[in-house]
């Protein structure tokens, strides 16, 4: 298997490990990978939010997630709402509920009153 082929599986709590050694972690991280939401409440205990995937997410799909979510935020959605807007954009295109991405909330923080953009005037 050459380098570029290369892959390891690194536990949510590595994972978590790595960010809580930064000066600077960040208050969002999104697993735009299959079976991620599995991880996401332990990476809470590091960072104030995070998004899986709940099952098998094709490309395309990840891609409608992202593009949504991202765009929302930039236009100064919450992270709630622009999860929300993410899961309403793959629903539109046909995928089942039991596979949408799902967020965790550490227990002090609200996504509905998180903002990682101000809103444009």
């Amino acid at each position: 298997m050459g380098r570029s082929q290369f892959r390891a599986i690194v536990t949510a709590r590595a994972f978590a490990s790595a960010i809580e050694a930064s000066d600077d972690p960040p208050l969002l991280v999104v697993l735009n990978s299959c079976h991620s939401a599995s991880q996401i409440n332990d990476l809470v205990e590091t960072v104030p939010f995070a998004i899986g995937m709940a099952d098998k997410i094709g490309d395309s799909d990840a891609i409608t997630y992202a593009a949504r979510f991202y765009a929302s935020v930039a236009d100064g959605q919450s992270i709630g709402a622009a999860h929300r807007l993410g899961r309403a954009a793959l629903e539109l295109a046909g995928l089942p509920s039991h596979e949408l991405p799902t967020l965790a909330c550490a227990a002090d923080v609200d996504a509905a009153a998180a903002f990682l953009v101000q809103r444009p005037e």
